[in-house]
């Protein structure tokens, strides 16, 4: 049986229809990406799906075992726990077992009753089927892989940023019990090897999923079929999104052929007729007339909203943009690079690679000279004129219509030339009276960019512009972008993105110089991979005792995380083993009849006291592999 079924499904929202008979289903083994234009329905679709809302027509069957685990986009956090309790909350069974072996142990130490060690043995059985044991070792392995390190653990949730409440929901959504997990928009607030340890993730646990993304690269890696919604209707193709791209182009251009000849025989048959219904060929005009009201002619094929975007600028930046000598910067007292050597020149395109949290974000700010903690030679080209911008949208004022956010820029233009200028960007009708505050992410972005595009900067400096843009906007903006006659320094995760559009990648790193590795800036030679390879680097000291230390800089290969894994996969089969042994022979001692026997009885003590101190240095064995492992994940 599926796990969800739709029918015929329709809604409607306010007398507009958003979703016209709809027909899916949800299998065991879907990989479904969803993809659609934003407004087109995609969140609509997944509350049906969670049941949060009740559909104008048709029918939505659940299977009675389902449970859902749902990351909505931007997914905040209560304040006042901890960041490991809140992850660990996610297994309510595993917390509630803990607390009741602790409480039994308690209670055996202090009188050994049979019953209570009856009670004792079913707990642990629970415990270890439901993976108790291994559940520790899981929930700090997901933190790591998304970079919350163990000094975090026991902050309080309410003083993370917003992606990292985003992220910290992510880590639990992952950790709870599940046969369907529902996704939107999950890669946003991830850096490259998050996403990348992600896509791994989904494809080992073996369960279904369903990924709302504009992330090709990351559809691509996890999705096996694609929903489409566009205009309302639903489209699904086998594959990932590069087997959808390439089928909705031929399906397109078919369409396209076939409403031409139709409406080429048309004109010609209407042509005909009108010629010939008064004269001597009268009766083949009639039956051309009647044929022509038989014939069922195809809609000219649906085009996806078209964004034409233009980035001009008022005049040229000099030669030389940025010119760095032997910088280092840091914030808070915090080092963040060192020993950063750099240039970037006119039309440079460069985009700027490296995990969360290293510094991105402030060395653009260094760059655009709001930064001074960092020491070294800096220069700022003449003739800059800076157009920023931020990925939170922070300039706009949420108390502003869409209209007036712009004609406050030029209060002398008409209000034609405005609106004409925000249609560019997708808004149109009313949606210019909305204010800020109620915008969409995507919709923010959107305004945010036709405001930044408007002041016609020289050189753009871009923090996550593809964060929250739907394909087709995302599209409009990196053609913009490749056209563009200024210079352009950007940060993004987007790996389709970015490979399209930097000539230059500068790569936050590790290097070694005399025994000790220091964090830098390196420009990187060579494609879009190679920059991101290069951002898992890590440098290696050969020990020589008789010479001084040399660098040498290797990668981490994937297939020593393989055998690492591997190992530890080993070491737990073992400790499952013995695990097994000793509930067995717990079985045996919970049995009256072993205490009639006092030797029997002694000798089963020494194997319960032989097994639980194997187990526990099977559980310490684990516990340092998977340590080494999220060392070579996380350097």
């Amino acid at each position: 049986m599926s796990l969800i079924s739709a029918r015929g499904l329709s809604f409607e929202y306010g007398g507009q229809r958003v979703l016209t008979e709809l027909s899916c289903s949800i299998e065991h083994n879907s990989r479904i990406g969803l993809i659609g234009a934003n407004g087109s329905g995609k969140t609509t679709l997944i509350r049906l799906f969670l049941a949060e809302l009740q559909p104008t027509e048709g029918t939505i069957n659940r299977a009675y075992t389902l449970k859902i685990a749902y990351l909505p986009q931007n997914a905040k956090v209560q304040p006042g726990l901890a960041l490991i309790d809140f992850v660990k909350a996610s297994r309510p069974d595993i917390l509630t077992l803990q607390a009741q072996i602790q409480t039994l142990s308690a209670q055996l130490d202090q009188d050994h009753q049979s019953k209570t060690e009856e009670q004792l043995h079913d707990a642990v059985e629970r415990f270890t089927s439901l993976g108790g044991y291994e559940w520790e070792n899981e929930v700090k392995h997901v933190l790591m892989s998304l970079n919350f390190q163990p000094e975090m653990w026991d902050i309080d949730v309410g003083l993370l940023s917003g992606g990292e409440q985003t992220r910290l929901c992510l880590a639990a959504i992952l950790l709870k019990p599940h046969n369907l997990l529902i996704m939107d928009e999950p890669t946003n607030h991830l850096d490259i090897a998050m996403i990348r340890w992600l896509e791994s993730y989904l494809l080992k646990q073996d369960k279904p999923y369903l990924l709302v993304s504009h992330d090709r690269s990351f559809l691509d890696a996890c999705a096996t079929s694609i929903f489409h919604i566009r205009d309302g209707q639903l489209s699904i193709t086998k594959g990932n999104y590069s087997s959808f791209a390439e089928a909705d182009e031929i399906a397109r251009q078919s369409a396209q052929k076939t409403y031409e000849r139709q409406k080429k025989e048309y004109e010609e048959t209407m042509d005909f007729v009108r010629r010939n219904i008064a004269g001597q060929k009268t009766k083949q005009a009639q039956s051309r007339l009647k044929r022509l009201e038989k014939m069922e002619l195809q809609p000219a094929p649906q085009q996806d909203k078209q964004f034409k975007l233009k980035i001009q600028t008022q005049g040229r930046s000099g030669n030389d943009l940025f010119i760095l000598q032997d910088v280092s910067f840091g914030i808070g007292g915090k080092q963040l690079a060192q020993k950063i050597d750099l240039y970037a020149g006119y039309q440079d395109k460069i985009c700027i690679i490296g995990p969360n949290g290293c510094g991105k974000t402030t060395f653009l700010h260094l760059l655009m000279g709001d930064h001074t903690d960092y020491q070294g030679w800096l220069k700022i080209g003449a003739s800059l004129d800076i157009g920023y911008f931020d990925q939170h949208n922070v300039d706009l004022d949420p108390s502003l219509s869409v209209m007036d956010t712009l004609w406050q820029l030029v209060p002398a233009e008409p209000q034609g030339y405005v609106l004409s200028f925000l249609a560019r960007f997708g808004f149109t009708g009313d949606e210019v009276q909305k204010t800020v505050g109620v915008l969409s992410g995507g919709e923010k972005s959107r305004l945010y960019l036709a405001v930044l595009i408007h002041s016609r900067p020289n050189l753009l400096i871009m923090d996550e512009p593809t964060n929250h843009l739907d394909t087709q906007v995302a599209d409009a903006l990196l053609e913009a972008l490749q056209n563009y006659e200024g210079s352009i320094i950007f940060v993004s995760h987007d790996r389709w993105f970015l490979s399209r559009l930097a000539t230059k990648f500068w790569v936050f790193t590790k290097e070694l110089e005399e025994g000790v590795i220091y964090d830098t800036i390196r420009e990187v030679d060579g494609d879009a991979n190679t920059a991101i390879e290069r951002s898992f680097y890590v440098p290696e000291v050969e020990k020589t005792p008789k010479s001084k230390p040399t660098q040498k800089v290797k990668r981490i290969n994937p297939l020593v995380l393989e055998r690492k894994q591997a190992e530890i996969d080993v070491l737990q089969a073992q400790k499952y083993a013995l695990q097994d042994q000793l509930l067995a022979l717990q079985a045996r001692l919970s049995d009256s009849q072993s205490y009639s026997d006092m030797e029997l009885l002694k000798t089963l003590h020494q194997e319960q006291k032989s097994l639980e101190t194997q187990i526990e240095s099977l559980s310490q064995d684990i516990d340092n592999a998977e340590h080494e492992y999220l060392e070579l994940l996380c350097e």
